[in-house]
């Protein structure tokens, strides 16, 4: 397990071009991933995932750094922000042709379990309440 969270946070540190350490709560959303689900996706699929996940997670964690006055420096990372990445890189997945697909993007989304991208941009949410029906609206 410790091997699996090593890679996690490496893995998800690379990602989002962070340096200053995850605390363990960030992964949480993303424990039940190997390495084998990024290895065996295409290198499109790959790449279209790992970019919608550190773009739209920088939105959600942007957005909330007008709580903390000028000059206090970015926010930490919050399962928010973890969660929208993980909308984003659904929507990553079913952005790829169906039929040209990888098997291991199709298995992906069909054990997916959070909510669909869809909606306001994850900036306009509150990342706190993030895929709370009637929450941070």
């Amino acid at each position: 397990m410790a091997d699996q969270e090593t890679w996690l946070k490496k893995t998800l540190a690379d990602i989002l071009g962070d340096d200053r350490g995850l605390p363990d709560y960030v992964i949480d959303p993303l424990r039940k991933f190997g390495p084998e689900d990024l290895d065996e996706l295409r290198r499109d699929e790959r790449e279209a995932v790992t970019s919608a996940m550190s773009r739209v997670a920088r939105q959600s964690r942007d957005a909330r750094g007008g709580e903390l006055g000028e000059g206090a420096g970015r926010p930490a990372w919050v399962e928010g922000d973890i969660d929208w990445a993980l909308r984003a890189a659904r929507a990553a997945l079913e952005d790829q042709p169906a039929g040209k697909r990888s098997e291991k993007a199709n298995e992906l989304l069909a054990d997916c379990d959070c909510p669909a991208a869809t909606g306001p941009n994850p900036g306009g949410e509150d990342p706190r309440t993030a895929g709370e029906v009637g929450e941070g609206r």
